[in-house]
């Protein structure tokens, strides 16, 4: 380096030191002849401005654009072959053959591309799931180019379709890193900062605020497993996936993920909490553990509120046999108030909190059941077993000559829908199982409340908490209920299902 150079780098470098000292902003430089630390910014008197440049200056070298590279096989008619003989008697007599298209297959090379950040110093980037998964099955190659134009191929070290998180390796040191902050301590309208590759524009910086916290996928319109993404009105593009969401300091709080197609400046990302707590899983390449407990839910609303004296909570709508709920003792209709201490008001708060629980974890329930008020603790199962029981269906003895030939409930005048029993003719009918316990739906009027939530051939195996497998059964405990809302246990297509009924207004 010359003499003017190194004098015009020794003033830019003294010029920086003097503003960051003026604006009350002091740096964190990563040397290699010095502990190797996360970048941040130390925001000590901010103005009216975020200093939104300091942050862009100091993490853009921590943020990477991702090539994806898939090689898939696919059948074409470039290729050409003869029909029939080969020999020149046959050519000598009926003269030369067309060439014929012959499907052959190839390789193609399919590539999408994205962001990630760099989260430790030997080379680490966090990043989305579908970013580096193989496009349309194949094998993808992943390229990663940094700040300084260098580019690494990268292994994948643990993916989580579920939270489209996935954490790559490149093989470099020293490498200026981002440190993880707390998406759970960031509040709505706190400023953010979005760097990311958006249409292949390679380091684009987007700024805007938290619009909105706990944001799930059913609001989104996906179907991933993450339950309360943070949601911004940075710019966020196509491109902008796996790129860091950052607060002030520099610390990462979210992983840019989706976009609502059908709206503008509405960006939502998976909160780096939950990817704090997969991270372990990821870099050992096994599986994410997450913990379950073996129920399945009903939203409290009004009729459930009324019927079961609680106004917050979730209700239980079916506990699955040996699962972590069933071996604590929880039962059908008990409505959760919270675990841990932590309120729950919606099932997309229970399985939050239960899904960053890991298997084998105690958690203790609050729970109401009669109106009287319970701890439960409960070891959590794992949610990979419960899922791979799901389609096995339910244990229960086979019905034998026990059906009910009595006549029809009329329920019509009353709740909105008629009921029968199960009789081999009924399940014929509505084709259901032998080993199906209760009555069947045959009628709903649609003036009801109950065509909102039942349908004709939906069986009824329960009325509140009392199993039902007879029409007489039926009958006589919505008679107790004397005209009241009925809570009924619902087997549907879907699977089991808690659900009110509530009297039409007359």
């Amino acid at each position: 380096m010359n003499r003017v150079a190194k004098q015009t780098l020794g003033l830019s470098v003294f010029a920086a030191a003097c503003l960051a000292a003026g604006m009350g902003l002091s740096y964190h430089w990563v040397g290699q002849a010095q502990e190797e630390k996360p970048v941040t910014v130390d925001v000590r008197n901010a103005g009216v401005l975020p200093p939104i440049a300091e942050v862009a200056e100091k993490l853009n070298p921590t943020v990477v654009a991702i090539k994806n590279t898939t090689f898939v096989k696919s059948r074409s008619a470039s290729g050409f072959r003869n029909e029939g003989p080969s020999d020149e008697f046959f050519d000598f007599f009926f003269g030369p053959r067309r060439p014929m298209p012959m499907p052959r297959e190839e390789e193609r090379r399919l590539q999408a591309g994205g962001s990630g950040v760099v989260i430790s110093p030997d080379g680490e980037i966090l990043t989305n799931n579908h970013v580096v998964e193989g496009i349309r099955g194949g094998d993808a190659e992943i390229e990663v180019a940094l700040s300084d134009s260098r580019t690494f191929k990268a292994k994948i070290l643990g993916r989580d379709r579920e939270l489209d998180l996935a954490l790559i390796k490149i093989d470099a040191r020293h490498l200026p890193f981002a440190k993880l902050g707390d998406s759970d301590a960031a509040k709505v309208g706190e400023w953010v900062v979005a760097i990311g590759n958006p249409l292949g524009l390679t380091h684009t910086v987007t700024q805007g605020i938290i619009s909105a916290k706990g944001r799930t996928a059913r609001q989104l319109g996906n179907g991933s497993g993450v339950e309360a993404f943070l949601q911004t009105d940075a710019a966020i593009n196509r491109g902008n996936s796996g790129g860091p969401l950052l607060n002030l300091k520099g610390e990462v709080i979210g992983i840019n993920t989706a976009i609502r197609a059908d709206g503008q400046n509405i960006g939502f990302a998976v909160p780096v909490n939950q990817a704090k707590r997969i991270l372990k899983d990821l870099r050992a390449g096994r599986p994410v553990s997450r913990g379950a407990l073996g129920i399945s839910l009903a939203e409290l609303d009004a009729a459930f509120q009324d019927s079961l004296g609680v106004k917050e909570g979730v209700v239980v709508s079916e506990v699955f046999s040996g699962q972590a709920a069933d071996k604590a003792k929880v039962e059908r209709l008990d409505v959760i108030t919270a675990i841990d201490g932590e309120p729950v008001r919606s099932q997309d708060d229970l399985v939050g909190i239960v899904s960053s629980r890991r298997a084998g974890d105690r958690v203790v329930l609050s729970v109401v059941r009669e109106g009287k008020r319970k701890e439960i603790p409960v070891v959590l199962g794992d949610r990979k077993d419960l899922q791979e029981g799901e389609d096995d269906g339910q244990d229960g003895e086979r019905e034998g000559s026990k059906e009910d030939g009595g006549r029809e409930l009329d329920l019509e005048k009353t709740y909105g829908f008629k009921v029968a029993p199960l009789t081999p003719a009924t399940r014929h009918q509505y084709r259901l199982a032998e080993d199906r316990k209760g009555v069947v739906v045959v009628s709903v009027s649609t003036r009801s409340d109950a065509a909102e939530k039942l349908a004709v051939g939906n069986v009824i195996s329960a009325v509140g908490t009392r199993d039902v497998e007879t029409l007489a059964q039926f009958n006589a405990e919505v008679k107790k209920l004397g005209g009241k809302s009925l809570i009924l246990k619902v087997q549907a297509s879907q699977g089991p299902a808690a659900i009110t009924v509530a009297i039409p207004p007359r």
